[in-house]
């Protein structure tokens, strides 16, 4: 009964803390299936509703304060309400929020990102990651005529379908997409093996983040970008997520040249925005100067407020900037693996940059999985949420150029905390199956 109770209790509490939340989820319910229109952000028993963020705070409905450690699925690398970027769309939109037209703001985003980013020689905007990932994987089976795309289980390119092979219990798609297991060569070797004249690109996410964050073991990438290259396939980079790794994103941080590369979360600047591009030979298809071009439309692709938005983030997110990021994360994992360690708790600690996971071994499924389960990730993580942290459903963990000393320092207390908590969950787990263990040696 200990055991039960301890669960309970950490649900009790957030319940205790969260009534405005509660109602207005409930609320939320009668118009939206689970009063949720983005699963990601959902946890049991429901989630917190928020008021307002600044830097790298945020404030609930119930005026609770939590250290932002999510960064709304690392998607504001400057943090909440950044306010160059707040201050780029208050002038921006003076002059209107979208127009068929180009932009000057649309052009010198795309010279930027042109300076940063060698592979893309030239490049499409487009209103999401999702967006963009679909474009990019149009172009490679138009310029190779091939059907399919190779990607790794477990890696998440958005919501398009031929991208969630490998994703919520799919593998293979026929005709569409082939699953391979990342960071083992031999894997996609055997892919290739077999569907290698039929594959039109092999779609890299450089980073699992997906339900727990994965590394890439030194030289993978590069040896798939040679394996799609022996085929005659293309290498698509998805660097949605880790263009936080360095000034030129992943590409530079792992020594890649990629064909194509498509983009989202933080690039418009806390904006809905994404873009995608490459070699000049593989992006002339959508050149509207040109018979036959591939169509392209999007009534919103390269507004004005997202590329004043994305140009002033990006502009501002310096090595320096990455760097000290980056130390803020490490000081994070490591903290947490000495109290983990401390207290004789099983964990699985990972990260790379600027973002970490964390998970509980007696957990057997992911957050992706079945999100309504109400495992250890999940208990963790409303513990955090009453001790003013808030981190990713499953456990992700990020920072961003807003969390200084004070943020850092109140993140390692409140996951400390959170973390002895579950620990006397295990604890009473033991001693309740010790005792069932005995009454069946009795019996």
């Amino acid at each position: 009964m200990r055991c039960v109770s301890t669960r309970s209790s950490i649900e009790q509490r957030y319940r205790r803390e969260t009534p405005t939340s509660a109602a207005l989820m409930n609320q939320a319910a009668a118009s939206m299936p689970g009063g949720n229109t983005r699963t990601t952000s959902f946890h049991p028993p429901y989630p917190i509703v928020v008021e307002r963020g600044d830097g790298a705070w945020l404030w609930d409905a119930d005026g609770r304060r939590y250290v932002d450690l999510f960064c709304n699925g690392l998607s504001l690398i400057h943090g909440n309400n950044y306010a160059p970027a707040r201050e780029a769309i208050r002038i921006a939109i003076q002059r209107g929020t979208a127009w068929s037209g180009a932009s000057r703001e649309q052009i010198a985003y795309a010279e930027l990102l042109q300076a940063r980013i060698k592979a893309l020689e030239l490049l499409r905007f487009t209103n999401s990651g999702t967006e963009a990932g679909m474009l990019a994987v149009k172009a490679a089976r138009h310029v190779t005529a091939r059907p399919y795309i190779v990607k790794s289980v477990g890696a998440f390119h958005g919501s398009y379908p031929d991208l969630e092979a490998g994703l919520y219990g799919q593998g293979d798609l026929a005709g569409r997409a082939l699953v391979a297991t990342f960071n083992d060569l031999g894997s996609y070797e055997r892919v290739m093996a077999k569907h290698g004249q039929q594959v039109a690109a092999i779609v890299i996410e450089p980073v699992l983040v997906t339900g727990r964050v994965v590394a890439p073991a030194a030289g993978f990438l590069t040896d798939v970008q040679g394996l799609a290259r022996r085929y005659g396939a293309l290498t698509i980079l998805d660097d949605c997520l880790m263009l936080r790794l360095a000034v030129g994103g992943s590409a530079e941080k792992f020594g890649l040249q990629p064909d194509i590369v498509f983009l989202g979360k933080f690039l418009g600047g806390g904006t809905a925005f994404g873009a995608f591009g490459g070699r000049r030979e593989i992006m002339k298809i959508f050149n509207p100067t040109q018979p036959g071009c591939v169509f392209h439309g999007g009534s919103f692709n390269g507004n004005p407020v997202g590329c004043a938005a994305g140009f002033v983030t990006l502009r501002e997110l310096s090595a320096e900037r990455i760097a000290a990021m980056d130390a803020a994360s490490l000081s994070i994992r490591s903290a947490l693996a000495r109290r983990a360690d401390e207290l004789g708790l099983d964990i699985v600690l990972s990260g790379i940059g600027s973002v970490s996971g964390i998970a509980f071994t007696a957990d057997a499924k992911r957050h992706e999985d079945d999100p309504s389960a109400l495992g250890l990730a999940s208990l963790f993580h409303l513990a955090c949420l009453s001790e003013g942290v808030l981190l990713g459903p499953g456990g992700i963990v990020s920072v961003s150029t807003a969390h200084d000393a004070a943020a850092v320092s109140h993140a390692i207390a409140g996951m400390s905390i959170a973390l002895e908590k579950i620990s006397q969950v295990t604890a009473a787990a033991a001693t309740s199956e010790q005792a069932a263990a005995a009454v069946r040696l009795q019996d």
